[in-house]
């Protein structure tokens, strides 16, 4: 568990010593604050014979059924081809009803709940709405704006989020990343588990190009180099929208017009929008139209 969730850690298990504990636990937070992982922490110490502290014991027969990724009452969904179907959460009902073959708990775990299809969030929400008891269903989302409402009205809702900068800054020192390199990571610092991941994959020098690129942008010359880091590595699309976003805020602090601003952002959100929803797109020609709109509109 990260230092930054001990606050919520504390909540939780207050709660649940309380019997006031949600059976349907929603945890909503930006990529890179570990709400999975959390959740993972929380449903072993509920599926646990003997948690102490709540938290898992790690020496019962549950630990190890869970340590071994065994554990026959504990039932994990997450999305395939970006998104959860319908079959999917129709299994999980049947788990829920079905006897705990431990004798205990039975835990749910919903992985970026928001990708749910429109028929499986109808699914979900009749299991919502009739709990059974020692039945727990856990869900993390990285944007509650794309649930349905009936759907969070059903749901404890717990925010996952780094709290003070200072906290996430002193546990990314005690991982020794090379982060001081960059200027760009700090605004990334409430997303420390991002800036980790892309260190593990080789993407800190992508992203720094992409910075370089978008600080620079009426000057950059090294397009081909920026097209072929988002074509290759779509997930760093919104990195971009970052940089270049920034950079557009910081060119109207210096003068740029109005209606030249709202133009270029038009043109950023239209790109973003293009590159999540049409499949087969030609991102380069995608990209090239937007840059050629950024250049002219801060000229």
């Amino acid at each position: 568990m990260y230092t930054w969730q001990h606050a919520l850690w504390q909540q939780l298990r207050d709660s649940f010593q309380q019997k006031r504990f949600h059976h349907a636990q929603l945890f909503i937070g930006l990529p890179g604050v570990g709400k999975f992982d959390l959740v993972k922490v929380l449903a072993s110490t509920l599926l646990c014979e003997r948690p102490e502290g709540f938290r898992p014991c790690n020496a019962c027969k549950a630990c190890g059924l869970l340590a071994a990724e065994t554990h026959p009452d504990k039932l994990l969904i997450s999305a395939e081809s970006n998104s959860i179907g319908v079959d999917a959460i129709r299994a999980l009902s049947d788990f829920i009803h079905h006897s705990a073959l431990q004798g205990g708990n039975k835990v749910v775990l919903i992985k970026d709940a928001e990708k749910m299809t429109h028929s499986a969030a109808n699914a979900l929400l009749k299991t919502l709405e009739e709990p059974n008891l020692n039945r727990y269903i856990l869900l993390t989302c990285n944007d509650k704006s794309q649930l349905p409402a009936t759907v969070l009205s059903r749901c404890g809702q717990q925010s996952v989020a780094v709290s003070e900068v200072s906290c996430a800054q002193n546990w990314l020192s005690e991982q020794h990343i090379p982060l001081h390199e960059f200027v760009w990571v700090e605004q990334f610092y409430l997303q420390p588990l991002k800036l980790v991941q892309w260190h593990e994959d080789g993407m800190l020098d992508k992203i720094q190009a992409l910075y370089s690129f978008a600080s620079h942008l009426k000057e950059s010359h090294n397009f081909a180099e920026v097209q072929g880091i988002l074509t290759e590595h779509t997930q760093l699309n919104s990195v971009f929208y970052v940089f270049i976003n920034q950079q557009l805020k910081y060119r109207l602090q210096q003068g740029l017009g109005f209606s030249a601003y709202n133009d270029a952002q038009k043109a950023l959100h239209r790109f973003m929008l293009d590159t999540q929803q049409i499949l087969g797109l030609n991102q380069s020609l995608g990209l090239a139209k937007l840059i050629y709109t950024l250049q002219n509109a801060i000229k």
